[in-house]
């Protein structure tokens, strides 16, 4: 005869197994995985496996988080850790890591190399890095690892389902361009032909990552160049004031990239998802008015010393300002956690302004 008891515990461990499983279906990813690709800027550590002078596996770096220097060239956390923290995604491998390591990419994989570009010669002076054009074959790469868990068919879903971030194009400016005794870009083009040109091989690029699988990317915008602390540095007598002209060549090259979008868009309608990052004006905004968004500082970096204050990357074991929560920028380069916290929030749920035609949120319930 089966107890009062008995039925009080059965029906506990039913109503826990109901509500266990409700949980998990409600906290599921809205994507399958992220794959990263980029520059310095999402790089989470595979150019500590390079010989190359772009390297941020030192402290201060990682300062203001757990596990300390990474390779992130952050205080803390970068605008993908965050996105996928929002997702509900755990935080990503480095590819270099996993073809040394066992690590799970089911998630997904970073492919970003510091001082890479669109263009592969792009930042030769740092060294070695990780071209864009590698990171595609990189990709292949994985979805051949891939292939040995996953039949043809879960894997077509798999990666039509997963978020590509994609943020490159700053570094054939400030790592090309922009250095004329180092390079002859810009001898051999004027700032529209030069756009025109890197969006082209930018358009090859994506097609390529679009014939391996993916179908959802995010393309972010270049940032405002010109007012980084490595150019608002610059000079004899430095002023501190944003570059115009070096911000007008980054707007053409913009220009370009959300034509792209809506170009792409239109000829892919229905089965994929380009969506434009405008973070150019999400940074430009915090820059021109600080503190409406909790900023004290704009134009210095918060790691830099002397006469390099501003102009290069944080030296080893150099010790940082303490109100890195105030500041926009963490080095010469890159923003800090805090400026990363709100591009990611503005990537996941921002307006048209931020994302463009939908935003991350968005593209997850479409296809």
């Amino acid at each position: 005869m089966v107890s009062l008891q008995m039925v009080c515990i059965a029906w506990f461990w039913m109503l826990l197994l109901i509500s266990v499983s409700a949980n998990d279906v409600s906290t599921v990813p809205p994507f399958s995985a992220m794959y990263v690709f980029g520059d310095s800027l999402v790089d989470n550590g595979n150019n500590n496996y390079l010989t190359s002078l772009a390297k941020a596996n030192y402290e201060p770096y990682g300062i203001d988080t757990s596990w300390g220097p990474t390779g992130r060239f952050s205080n803390g956390k970068m605008i993908v850790d965050l996105l996928g923290e929002i997702l509900g995604l755990p935080y990503l491998p480095s590819f270099e890591a996993t073809q040394i390591q066992g690590y799970n990419i089911t998630w997904g994989v970073n492919y970003a190399s510091a001082a890479a570009g669109i263009l592969d010669e792009t930042g030769r002076h740092l060294g070695q890095r990780i071209t864009f054009n590698q990171q595609v074959q990189n990709l292949q790469t994985t979805i051949n690892q891939l292939k040995a868990t996953m039949d043809d068919m879960n894997l077509s879903q798999y990666l039509a389902k997963s978020l590509a971030f994609v943020n490159h194009g700053s570094n054939d400016y400030i790592n090309n361009y922009l250095l004329t005794g180092l390079y002859s870009s810009s001898y051999l083009y004027d700032p529209t032909t030069y756009a025109e040109m890197l969006i082209k091989q930018y358009r090859t690029q994506i097609l390529s990552l679009h014939d391996l699988g993916l179908r959802k990317f995010f393309l972010a915008a270049v940032g405002p160049l010109g007012c980084i602390p490595n150019q608002v540095s610059r000079g004899l007598f430095p002023t501190g004031v944003c570059k115009d002209d070096v911000n007008a060549m980054v707007i053409l090259f913009n220009d370009r990239l959300k034509f792209l979008v809506d170009e792409l868009n239109t000829q892919y309608n229905g089965s994929s998802i380009f969506v434009y990052g405008n973070s150019y004006a999400a940074i430009l905004n915090i820059i021109q008015d600080p503190t409406a968004y909790g900023f004290a500082t704009a134009n210095t970096a918060c790691c830099g010393v002397g006469m390099f204050q501003g102009r290069i990357t944080c030296l080893p074991f150099e010790i940082p300002c303490s109100n890195r929560e105030e500041h926009v920028f963490w080095d010469a380069f890159h923003p800090s956690e805090a400026v990363d916290r709100n591009l990611a929030s503005r990537a996941f749920n921002g307006s048209t302004t931020d994302c463009y035609p939908v935003n991350v949120s968005q593209m997850a319930t479409m296809f």
